[in-house]
């Protein structure tokens, strides 16, 4: 398998946000065909680990630190098993839980990185980099929380109460004021984005091939492929949002990421090089991932090109603003 087949496999799992277990049982068997077929190369590797003088451990944190510094991004070093560590903006590394960050949508970072967003036993934990109050959701029966959309000024998020993927309500958090409210959304839509104003961007049921109805601040508005198709039967629909733009991956000769403002109009476009995948928008571009065989790298494409980190060959990376959508 080589590492393109690898990150397909992988991105495929992480269209699965509702069911951690079943992602990681599905991961596990896929990485016990990888490993054994390069069983003789993990001998080699993992002697020359075990001779080579090891770095210093990374703190162990029950809790977010109130550091004062922000987030940068969140990785495991592995698929199944392996610690969850944070990155802060100085480069510090600090282990944050023995959990992984697969599937996407556990952890997240705002868009300011100044919140990190923890799974807690059914729950939700929010904490305050910069030494403000945490905000802890309990538990609630029949689901787990998980983060669905940030805004992009980072002042409120959209956590959804679900259970293998289906959920029974959300819950608008504003971290302004750690105000909580339920908002009414019809059955079978999900909430896909917030506009600049604060509204809510929603996905009504629908067959999507080459466009695609979201109800935008109470209004129908229709989005159009531009080079391709938003679905097909080899892709899913895949819908990011930050603020007044909004990112539809286009499926065709190439893999196109499409930026359409909440009226519908196709404002760019970006084309994702070969051997690179998507992971998700930032303020100034958008970020991609390189996988290799020894580290992967992510780098934020746009006007420029600039390196954002480099990262385990095998680890999951949330980067600021990375949730459901």
């Amino acid at each position: 398998m080589n590492p393109r087949e690898a990150y397909l496999d992988l991105a495929d799992d992480a269209r699965d946000y509702g069911d951690p277990d079943r992602a990681i049982d599905t991961a596990g068997r896929r990485r016990a065909t990888r490993w054994s077929a390069v069983a003789v190369a993990v001998t080699v590797i993992a002697l020359f680990t075990w001779l080579r003088p090891q770095p210093e451990a990374a703190p162990v944190l029950r809790e977010p630190p109130h550091s004062g510094v922000r987030a940068h991004s969140v990785y495991s070093t592995c698929r199944v098993g392996c610690p969850t560590m944070l990155r802060l903006t100085d480069g510090r590394d600090f282990e944050i839980g023995v959990d992984t960050v697969h599937p996407p949508g556990n952890y997240t970072i705002s868009p300011d990185g100044r919140w990190l967003g923890i799974p807690e036993r059914g729950g939700y934990e929010l904490g305050d980099l910069l030494g403000g109050p945490n905000l802890r959701l309990p538990a609630e029966p029949g689901g787990v929380y998980g983060p669905w959309v940030w805004a992009a000024d980072s002042s409120r998020i959209i956590l959804a109460h679900h259970r293998d993927g289906d959920v029974s309500h959300y819950l608008d958090v504003d971290l302004r004021t750690g105000r909580m409210t339920r908002p009414a959304v019809p059955e079978g839509t999900e909430i896909v984005g917030l506009t600049g104003g604060g509204e809510l961007i929603l996905q009504p049921p629908q067959k999507v091939t080459d466009e695609l109805t979201l109800t935008v601040a109470g209004r129908p508005v229709v989005f159009r492929a531009q080079t391709g198709l938003f679905a097909d039967d080899d892709h899913g629909l895949w819908i990011q949002s930050r603020g007044d733009q909004l990112y539809l991956h286009e499926y065709g000769e190439e893999t196109v990421i499409q930026m359409f403002s909440p009226d519908g109009r196709a404002d760019a476009y970006l084309r994702i090089p070969d051997g690179r995948y998507a992971v998700g928008p930032t303020v100034a571009g958008y970020v991609v991932v390189e996988p290799g065989d020894r580290v992967q790298r992510l780098y934020e494409i746009g006007r420029e090109e600039r390196l954002v980190g480099e990262y385990p060959r095998d680890a999951g990376v949330v980067i600021p603003g990375l949730a459901r959508h």
